[in-house]
């Protein structure tokens, strides 16, 4: 076996010197861990210099395939890092029967595969041992070869067998490394799913870690290395908006042995909105009992604490609707919960009420927040899709609009510092019924959640309005009931009686009564006729208006030419009651409506004034021109209207305790018969002002024509 034994000397020192080979061993064996920063090259160098051969390679298995890691002085036909299959390599037999392999010559060993590529790559002898994991089994080979015969020596063994252990303590390292990453990769995953917020410190107090829950909550990106302190990473303060003292910080507050709960935190997420989290946070300890760092954990009690907050709002405005009898006493109360709830310095409630030139919205309260010192101009009514609210109504859902958005219904709030509106259709049976809107001085995306609760709020003012209309209605219904009792038992019974009394006298009057006797008592007959005749065409044109079905025609006029000659003519009647009118008129009011509508709306008005005056006293009538509107304002020097009568007097048939105590006749018609050709103008007639000491001061305002340019 000399002859293919050990190289000669001369061959040895021209390839590998064997006279290292103690000192590579000895630099495995003593420090297997340096391996682990050297490549897989580097420790197959090491081998064949240890086992003084030409070649040396590390093969790894991955499943039925072989892949070459590490080599030294390999052919250059042998592919690097491609995997073959194991049934056609050396190696392949290593693993195949878990021993050692020892061939001394290639061609003449029958455990060699007659088509392995060792044959044709001029193996010719090969020495291999299994490379083994922690667990024992075998995951690779360690080996190396020489291109001719050869014997190969205990020492030569040893040293391949060394380097094989060597492999398996490195593998053994490659596998801890392999499993702690796996353990921090499920540990970040887990983290990172976790719909909570979780950051974290090391001993020192820098910021190691800040889970992807948090980090979307308040738009950090994750963390690269430590950072020097946590506060100016995490944007994120108390609940009064001052930032947190180092003192005071849940996580430092832990690294020194603390255990906290509880802690609220105010962060501004990357939408804009706030967010509000409650946070625990605990010392990390070893088993020892060595502190290693801290962990502090983000509850995101937003939602929750909203929810409070409106189950607040719900119970406040429940007891609003609960303790009022009409939506006018209510909506203080309502829009104060739900507006001082949001935090949103303003808010307003919008009715739909029917008119003769169909619905609209009239503006019933607004609320204004301590923060809120500007006055905001309101219109009186709202048609269908006009401004914010009108566009609520229209769309019949709720309408979220920010400054500069695609619509420009926040204008002319934006003017004042209002930035964000919400409008919310208020609705009961599928019909809306009124229209809530709120603004605040904050930038805010739409808010889902948010409008799911408002509307729940909505829902229940939807059904309040529901039910007290209903209530009004039988009330009105039994209230005209009893007025028109009251009216065919007074109203008309009276001229009917004079009538009768009169035609009776005269059919028991003398035959050879003249005409000229008789006439006192035909013109008493015709006064009672012409009082039914009065009050069956006022009951008429009160239906035709309800109705629509009087015409209301839509002319260019002068308005101010108008009052004039009702004026004139209502004139020459009060100053036989010794009454001074006084007018106030433009040269000029343009508006566009019926001439004889609107006499007739003005002729109400002041005869409404005479009739309530006493001798001696005055009316005032001013005109002008308010804004967009034609302002007409009516006082009298009369005894006013009670304050308790005052809701009432544009109802029919309405007669107030005035009336009857002093016997003014009358059929309560004449202000509801204004009222209706006001509205049919998209008018309006007001009470602006009334008390027995100054009397009385009614006001209508109909839209103005809109100025020629």
């Amino acid at each position: 076996m000399a002859k293919h034994g050990r190289r000669s000397s001369s061959a040895a020192d021209a390839s590998i010197d064997p006279s290292v080979r103690g000192d590579a061993l000895a630099e495995l064996k003593r420090n297997p861990g340096a391996a682990a920063h050297v490549t897989a090259d580097r420790l197959a160098a090491l081998t064949a210099r240890a086992a003084a051969a030409p070649i040396a390679m590390i093969h790894l298995a991955e499943g039925s395939w072989m892949r070459l890691m590490g080599a030294w002085a390999v052919p250059e036909a042998l592919p690097r890092m491609e995997a073959v299959p194991a049934s056609l390599t050396l190696s392949g037999l290593v693993i195949k029967h878990g021993f050692p392999l020892m061939i001394e010559n290639v061609q003449e060993d029958a455990r060699v595969p007659a088509d392995a590529p060792a044959r044709a790559l001029g193996i010719r002898s090969y020495i291999g041992f299994p490379v083994r994991d922690p667990g024992g089994q075998i995951v690779g080979v360690c080996a190396v070869m020489d291109t001719r015969p050869r014997h190969w020596d205990s020492e030569e063994l040893a040293a391949v067998d060394e380097a094989a252990q060597t492999c398996t303590a490195l593998v053994g390292q490659r596998y801890a490394r392999q499993e702690i990453e796996e353990q921090r990769s499920f540990l970040d995953t887990l983290l990172n799913s976790l719909d909570t917020g979780v950051m974290a410190c090391d001993a020192q107090g820098h910021l190691v870690l800040v889970n992807r829950s948090l980090r979307e909550r308040i738009g950090v990106a994750p963390i690269d290395q430590p950072a020097e302190r946590w506060l100016p990473v995490l944007p994120v303060t108390r609940p009064d908006g001052q930032p947190f003292p180092a003192d005071e910080v849940p996580v430092l507050r832990a690294l020194d042995g603390e255990q906290v709960h509880g802690v609220e935190h105010v962060a501004t997420s990357p939408d804009g909105g706030r967010r509000l989290f409650a946070v625990n946070a605990h010392p990390i300890t070893n088993a020892d009992g060595k502190r290693l760092g801290a962990v502090s954990v983000f509850h995101d009690i937003t939602a929750r604490r909203r929810a409070e907050r409106f189950r607040g709002c719900e119970l406040a405005v429940t007891l609003a609707l609960n303790e009022a009898t009409t939506v006018e006493e209510a909506a203080p109360r309502v829009l104060e919960a739900v507006a001082g709830t949001l935090g949103w310095p303003y808010a307003e409630l919008w009715l739909v009420e029917p008119t003769p030139g169909g619905e609209v919205l009239r503006h019933i309260d607004r609320y204004r927040g301590p923060s809120m010192d500007i006055d905001l101009p309101v219109p009186v009514r709202l048609m269908p899709g006009e401004g914010l609210a009108g566009a609520a109504w229209q769309r019949a859902e709720p309408v979220w609009q920010t400054e500069g958005g695609p619509a420009t219904f926040i204008e002319p709030a934006d003017l004042y510092g209002l930035r964000t509106a919400l409008a919310l259709p208020i609705s009961s049976g599928g019909r809306t019924l009124a229209v809530m809107t709120l603004f605040t001085d904050q930038d805010e995306d739409r808010q889902d959640a948010l409008v799911a609760l408002l509307s729940g709020i909505a829902a229940h003012l939807g059904q309040f309005i529901e039910r007290r209309r209903a209530e009004e209605l039988q009330n009105a219904l039994s209230a005209s009931k009893d007025e028109y009792l009251h009216l065919v038992g007074h109203e008309l019974r009276t001229p009917l009686t004079v009538i009768a009394a009169y035609v009776e006298l005269i059919e028991e009057a003398d035959p050879a009564t003249t005409l000229a006797e008789a006439a006192p008592m035909t013109a008493a007959i015709r006064r009672g006729s012409d009082r039914l005749r009065r009050l069956v065409e006022a009951l008429l044109d009160l239906s035709a208006l309800d109705s629509g079905q009087a015409e209301v025609r839509q002319d260019p006029i002068d308005f101010s030419g108008v009052v004039a000659g009702v004026v004139d003519v209502v004139r020459a009647a009060a100053a036989r009651k010794q009454l001074d009118i006084v007018a106030d008129l433009p040269a000029e009011l343009p508006v566009i409506g019926d001439r004889e509508r609107l006499g007739q709306m003005v002729a109400e008005l002041l005869t409404n004034a005479s009739t309530f005056s006493a001798a001696g006293g005055r009316i005032d009538v001013r005109l002008s021109r308010v804004d967009d509107m034609a302002e007409l304002i009516v006082s009298d020097t009369g005894a006013g209207i009670p304050a308790d009568e005052r809701p009432h007097v544009f109802r029919r048939f309405y007669r107030g305790q005035i009336t009857t105590e002093q016997a003014i006749p009358g059929a309560g018609l004449g202000l509801p018969v204004a009222q209706l050709i006001a509205q049919r103008h998209h008018g309006e007639i007001t009470v602006l002002h009334s008390s027995a000491d100054t009397g009385t001061t009614m006001r209508a305002c109909i839209p103005a024509e809109s100025a020629t340019p």
